[in-house]
C-alpha cells in the first residue's frame, strides 16, 4: 500500500480552503510554514487529515511558490491578514 492518496473531492476541498483562506503577499511569511498551515486546515470545520507533502502540493496547485523548496517545511509569501490565520 502506497502513501495515503487524497480523492479528487478531498483535493478540491483542500484547494478551495487555500483559495478562500490564504492571501498572497510580496514578502515571505516565516511565521506559518507548510506544516503550521496544514494543521490550521485540519482544525478548520471542513478540514481532515493530510500530510505535509499533500499540503505543499496543494499550495503549488493554487499558485503559491515556496521560498525554499529544499526545506522540509516550506515558507510561502502569504499575508498575516489571511482569513485562515485568524
Amino acid at each position: 500500500m502506497g502513501e495515503y492518496e487524497l480523492t479528487d473531492i478531498e483535493k478540491k476541498a483542500l484547494d478551495n480552503w487555500i483559495m478562500v483562506n490564504i492571501l498572497p503577499q510580496k514578502g515571505p511569511n516565516k511565521n506559518y510554514t507548510s506544516y503550521a498551515l496544514k494543521t490550521l486546515f485540519e482544525q478548520a470545520p471542513a478540514g481532515f487529515f493530510i500530510t505535509n507533502k499533500q499540503f505543499k502540493e496543494a499550495m503549488v496547485r493554487c499558485n503559491f511558490v515556496p521560498v525554499n523548496k529544499n526545506k522540509l517545511n516550506w515558507e510561502f509569501r502569504i499575508s498575516l491578514k489571511s482569513p485562515g490565520l485568524q
